[in-house]
């Protein structure tokens, strides 16, 4: 299973967003006994140059859980949130669902997690960096398909909510405002033995730096999103 790349440019840059308190320790398997559907992805970075595996990169991996919520903030996933700003300070000490890895000789790394959920002004998403060294090539994010977004939030019990999710894959602020070719920012799932087993695909230039996007003090997105003409799954 593997994505349909465009090698002319490298994933979009992301906001990195509130929740991403400094980075996850290395290991595979970021679960910690967490309710929700079992997602196994596998995430290859290459060059935008000629497509070759890149060895040798961190990836650093975050997402929200079944209920929306991020570890190390009390964050509530059906409130309107009153600050965007990037990197928040963590206010728990918990980490779950945060993960680093070094990609193999195929440019490669494996996650073990679980599907993400939306929260207020989000679509389910995964977070990640790329870092040379100690230096971040790259901030962006990936996206799951809307068909099971829903199935999920309709058939798994650990992704019910009393509240109803606001924004989708076609309202979401971030895919609507951010600049750059998204045909590399969607993971390919199929059902697995055991939940779900994904692909994705990062397309970086060696030697880059992210250049942060930083939310307009005070600025939040209106609920619901934001419609976009970006295409979606």
């Amino acid at each position: 299973m593997t994505n349909i790349l465009n090698l002319s440019s490298k994933n979009p840059e992301m906001v990195e967003g509130p929740y991403y308190a400094g980075g996850g320790e290395y290991r595979s398997d970021i679960r910690d006994g967490l309710p929700g559907a079992n997602l196994e992805l596998t995430i290859q970075v290459v060059n935008s140059s000629d497509g070759s595996p890149v060895a040798g990169v961190d990836i650093d991996f975050w997402h929200a859980d079944a209920s929306g919520r991020y570890s190390g903030f009390d964050n509530d996933p059906d409130e309107l949130p009153t600050d965007l700003s990037n990197g928040q300070t963590p206010t728990n000490e918990e980490r779950f669902l945060r993960g680093r890895q070094t990609t193999d000789a195929q440019g490669q790394v494996k996650f073990l997690t679980i599907y993400p959920s939306w929260y207020v002004l989000r679509t389910p998403h995964i977070h990640l960096k790329i870092f040379e060294g100690d230096v971040c090539n790259l901030t962006t994010q990936f996206y799951l398909p809307e068909a099971i977004n829903q199935k999920l939030n309709a058939e798994h019990p650990a992704y019910a909510r009393k509240a109803a999710q606001d924004t989708f894959n076609n309202t979401d602020p971030v895919i609507a405002t951010s600049p750059g070719d998204f045909e590399n920012t969607w993971v390919d799932i199929a059902e697995g033995p055991d939940g779900y087993v994904g692909h994705a695909t990062v397309v970086i230039t060696r030697g880059e730096v992210h250049e942060p996007i930083i939310p307009p003090d005070g600025q939040i997105p209106p609920k619901g999103g934001r419609s976009h003409n970006t295409p979606v799954r």
